[in-house]
């Protein structure tokens, strides 16, 4: 469902071959009206050679592109929705809680992703800004177009998208203010606490001159312990086991000496939904595991999945693992040092109700992992 005034992202749908496709609505609620180009205003674009900001507190890296939809086209991409609901929170905290942050300023988010020279890469950085995300570190294509995603609708409803290949996105380069957010973490400045990053980014891999996926790679690779978040978007036919399974697990620094460089970083945070969850246990060996995820008793809930997940953060290099299971709710496996915390939650029957009424749940999973994020790595929150 979309959160009160949905910031003007429109979020993608999530189909996979493994399960039935969502039936598109012309119902969806959208809350911002359909892209209307302001060639003219360029106020809210920020200047980068401004005076220099404080590293944001949140980087999310990857995809955004446009949704053209039968209703008109929305911005999205799911780290560029992240963001978005990410700087609404920050902002709606700073609000109610001015003096309680554990912070010398208030959380901020970035996003660092590539888009087009073109009228529709200046609107999305237009209105990312006037969202509040931070847009320093957006870059643009000298050669290809803003990414767009097209969907196609059939004679049930059902809708596939159509990429623009290679787009803007695929061209995310690593930056030297990139590279510094990693170095200012080493220098115990204050620093960027989390980067968030997506496996759809790494699509082309370095075909067609791509460079987001060495991009991310360099990110998962170098950044601090536990400092990553990976949201697993399987999305055919853009992703192979090798790309995603190599973002997980992360690779040793090469020529490393000490025995702390020797072993790959963990994640901060693995999330994935239960079709997902079967697909990674699959690539990572696991022949015992069930299928399809929506059949009964088969490990989703309760000490089943609790085992699962650990063994999953295991297999995946993780500190801890999300399951979003839709109406099922959602469980968190946090596997500390000493101890290891299982919660589920198994949903909540008011959003049932809105679900039933021809609600739209595209793009929950974003809004849910910006709360998430903030819970655990901006707020400290005990789950």
């Amino acid at each position: 469902t979309h959160q009160n005034g949905s910031f003007g992202v429109h979020h993608r749908h999530r189909h996979h071959p493994t399960h039935n496709r969502r039936k598109h609505s012309s119902h969806h609620h959208h809350a911002h009206a359909p892209l209307r180009l302001n060639s003219d205003d360029n106020s809210n674009i920020s200047d980068p050679s401004s005076l220099p900001l404080p590293p944001p507190s949140v980087v999310c890296l990857g995809e955004a592109l446009w949704d053209s939809l039968p209703s008109g086209i929305y911005l999205g991409g799911a780290p560029s929705n992240v963001a978005v609901h990410l700087a609404s929170l920050f902002q709606s905290s700073s609000h109610h809680h001015p003096s309680t942050s554990s912070h010398s300023h208030h959380p901020t988010v970035a996003i660092a992703a590539c888009l087009g020279n073109d009228q529709l890469g200046k609107e999305a950085h237009r209105r990312l800004s006037i969202k509040g995300v931070r847009v320093d570190y957006i870059q643009y294509h000298h050669e290809w177009e803003t990414g767009m995603a097209t969907a196609i609708i059939d004679e049930n409803g059902d809708a596939t998208y159509e990429f623009n290949t290679p787009a803007a996105w695929d061209g995310l380069c690593l930056e030297d203010r990139l590279l510094d957010l990693i170095l200012k973490n080493d220098k115990g400045q204050q620093s960027t606490k989390v980067f968030v990053m997506g496996t759809i980014a790494g699509r082309l891999k370095n075909d067609h001159g791509a460079t987001s996926l060495t991009t991310l790679m360099t990110i998962r690779n170098n950044a601090p312990e536990g400092s990553v978040v990976l949201d697993v978007n399987l999305r055919s036919p853009w992703y192979t086991p090798e790309t995603v399974l190599k973002l997980a697990q992360g690779a040793a620094k090469e020529g490393s000496e000490s025995s702390e460089e020797k072993s790959p970083k963990k994640l901060a945070l693995l999330k994935l939904n239960e079709e997902e969850l079967c697909i990674l246990e699959q690539w990572c060996g696991r022949k015992d595991t069930p299928s399809d995820g929506k059949q009964e008793g088969n490990g989703l809930t309760g000490s089943i999945l609790k085992h699962r997940m650990e063994q999953l953060a295991t297999s995946l290099n993780a500190q801890r693992v999300c399951i979003t299971r839709g109406k099922d709710g959602a469980a968190l496996l946090c596997n500390g040092s000493a101890t290891v915390e299982f919660y589920e939650n198994a949903g909540y029957s008011s959003l049932t109700t809105t679900i039933n009424n021809d609600g739209d749940t595209v793009g929950a999973g974003d809004a849910f992992l910006a709360a998430l994020v903030t819970s655990l790595f901006i707020q400290k929150e005990s789950p």
